[in-house]
């Protein structure tokens, strides 16, 4: 009896370990080949919705006046007379700033207003005493010699309002050489550089007179890559940041992107094509200030970064699978299982972000399991939205 009793407790405990093995491998044995394995689970549905993924691209850049004005020498314009401001002083626009000499340009401005008074006064003795004519007392040959005065006044008067138009012109463009003895400020500002040392022999290079800039209102410029041309667009806002403040942040917007590279930037990217050089194309960039200025100065070196504002499908990062290289994800349509090639975005640890192929509202198996089969009718499904 005891042998047997042994052996019903053995026995027992055998059936226990039986048992508690054959469990382990349900619970464990199954789960562990991974969750296309689940045939069991219920698929779980949820809408897709649109958002964005928190993402940015960080750029450089440089702090310019908003407007700023350069004012070259121009040796067509005659000698230079004064420059009629000093660095540091404030201007308004339509001040008076760069004095050429205006003799000549004076000169030809009154002959061409003393041209234009002369035209006048031939053309008013014309219209006001006409031309005269002898009469002989025969009304057909007096009426003949009235229409051929006639005609011939309306000739004069035609040639001399042509001579006018043209003494008119003429004056017009004297007074434009004149005026433009005078160079003007275009913008409000401070000036920044005053350059007198200029020589009327130099070809071929621009000699700054007077900088001016803009009071205030500061923007910055830059150049970003052609790998984050498709990342920027006008209107997407930015935070800037300086070493100088390190504490301090400033706010702005895009407000202007090139389409066009700038010349040095295409210069290296076709260097780089060839395999003379490295780096791609360069595009301007401008970034609007919206914020209070504050301590920011022109000419400080700013970093911008840009924050994404592209809006695409979000979907649970559980949703999403793989075949090779190939992004996929499942949807349910009028009760069946349909396969969706996806292109991914951005991600962050609960949701994925889709480029293409998944439209808004479409509803996406966020629990996949391995017996999913497009086309096949999916069932029972619930709904967590």
């Amino acid at each position: 009896m005891k042998k047997f009793k042994k052996w019903q407790i053995i026995t027992a405990t055998g059936a226990a370990i039986a048992v508690v093995g054959m469990g382990s491998w349900l619970a464990f044995g199954k789960s562990s080949s991974g969750p296309e394995e689940m045939v069991d689970m219920t698929p779980m549905v949820q809408t897709v919705k649109e958002g964005s993924i928190a993402s940015s691209v960080l750029l450089t850049g440089k702090v310019t006046a908003n407007q700023e004005q350069y004012i070259y020498f121009d040796g067509t314009k005659g000698d230079l007379q004064s420059i009629l401001v000093n660095v540091g002083d404030q201007v308004t626009a339509g001040q008076a700033i760069v004095q050429y000499s205006s003799t000549e340009a004076q000169s030809a401005y009154d002959a061409a207003v003393r041209a234009v008074n002369k035209a006048d006064r031939q053309l008013n003795d014309l219209l006001t005493n006409g031309v005269t004519i002898d009469t002989t007392g025969d009304e057909e040959a007096d009426s003949s010699s009235a229409s051929q005065a006639q005609r011939s006044l309306d000739t004069q008067v035609g040639d001399l309002r042509d001579a006018r138009a043209d003494a008119v012109a003429n004056m017009e463009k004297a007074k434009a050489l004149l005026d433009a003895t005078t160079v003007k400020s275009s913008t409000d500002g401070t000036v920044v550089e005053v350059n007198k040392d200029v020589s009327k022999s130099t070809t071929g290079t621009n000699q700054t007179l007077v900088h001016i800039v803009s009071n205030g209102n500061l923007q910055v410029k830059g150049e970003l890559s052609e790998y984050n041309l498709a990342n920027i667009s006008v209107g997407q806002e930015v935070t800037l940041t300086s070493k100088v403040y390190p504490g301090k942040k400033w706010t702005g917007k895009i407000s202007y992107v090139a389409n066009y590279p700038t010349e040095a930037g295409q210069a290296g990217a076709n260097a780089a094509g060839s395999g003379q050089g490295t780096g791609g194309a360069k595009y301007p960039f401008t970034v609007e200030i919206t914020s209070e200025i504050g301590d920011l100065k022109q000419g400080f070196s700013v970093n911008i970064e840009v924050k994404s504002s592209t809006i695409h499908p979000l979907v649970p990062v559980t949703s999403v699978l793989s075949d090779g290289d190939q992004s996929y994800v499942w949807t349910i349509e009028a009760g069946k299982a349909k396969k969706v090639n996806v292109t991914l975005g951005n991600a962050d640890a609960e949701n994925q972000e889709v480029l293409s192929g998944l439209k808004k509202d479409a509803q996406v198996i966020i629990n996949p399991s391995g017996d999913l089969e497009d086309g096949k009718e999916v069932g029972k499904y619930d709904k967590i939205d």
